[in-house]
């Protein structure tokens, strides 16, 4: 075999590492309110807000609120970050982030939110 084809293949081999390794490094999984609180990764949250939980503070930009998941536990959830216009009337949220112990609640980056569609009923035929 030529010297190029092996100094290929291993460049080639090398890449392919690196790229699974920074593939595997962005994944965020949905896990349950206790897994969050115990994994050292970022994870996805899925739940309800707990009606009257929601505050927004102009000063620091940020959001908490309690998210309620299908099972019935609880996490606090603080998102850094603009208010979304539609919070108000949302039916589900996910929040993409990090738990922290030491504050005892989940640090969102992300939050994902659905809301009921108001032309669901015209679609329906109603």
């Amino acid at each position: 075999m030529k010297k190029s084809y092996i100094i290929g293949a291993v460049v080639i081999a090398l890449a392919l590492v690196m790229a699974m390794h920074s593939f595997r490094s962005t994944l965020t999984s949905y896990v349950r309110v206790s897994e969050a609180r115990v994994s050292k990764r970022p994870v996805q949250v899925a739940g309800i807000v707990v009606k009257g939980s929601k505050r927004y503070d102009l000063k620091s930009n940020s959001l908490i609120f309690t998210l309620r998941e299908d099972g019935g536990d609880e996490m606090v959830i603080q998102y850094d970050g603009p208010r979304p216009a539609n919070f108000d009337d949302v039916t589900k949220v996910v929040a993409i982030g990090k738990y922290e112990p030491k504050e005892e609640t989940f640090a969102a980056k992300e939050l994902l939110v659905k809301c009921p569609t108001k032309y669901e009923g015209r679609v329906q035929g109603e």
